[in-house]
């Protein structure tokens, strides 16, 4: 479903925190964990989460991003 995600390694050597994310949401459960991690990666600067999160939207409902959307936001809020 999603190409181009070979991903960078970070200056130290490792995966970034959002390159994680990115890795989750490509095996998430389901379509809408899956755009919640791809926004929490963008908001991380992941910049390759923002095309996946697009591609991955134009197959879901308004509803599905709506909810993916406010789990996205409780993460952030709550993790904050």
């Amino acid at each position: 479903m999603f190409e181009g995600t070979e991903g960078t390694k970070s200056a130290a050597g490792g995966a970034s925190e959002a390159e994680r994310l990115i890795v989750e949401a490509i095996n998430a459960a389901d379509r809408i964990e899956a755009h919640c991690l791809f926004n929490l990666a963008a908001a991380r600067g992941a910049r390759d989460a923002l095309r996946l999160r697009q591609e991955l939207a134009a197959e879901m409902t308004p509803a599905e991003i709506a909810l993916a959307q406010r789990r996205a936001r409780d993460l952030i809020r709550y993790s904050a």
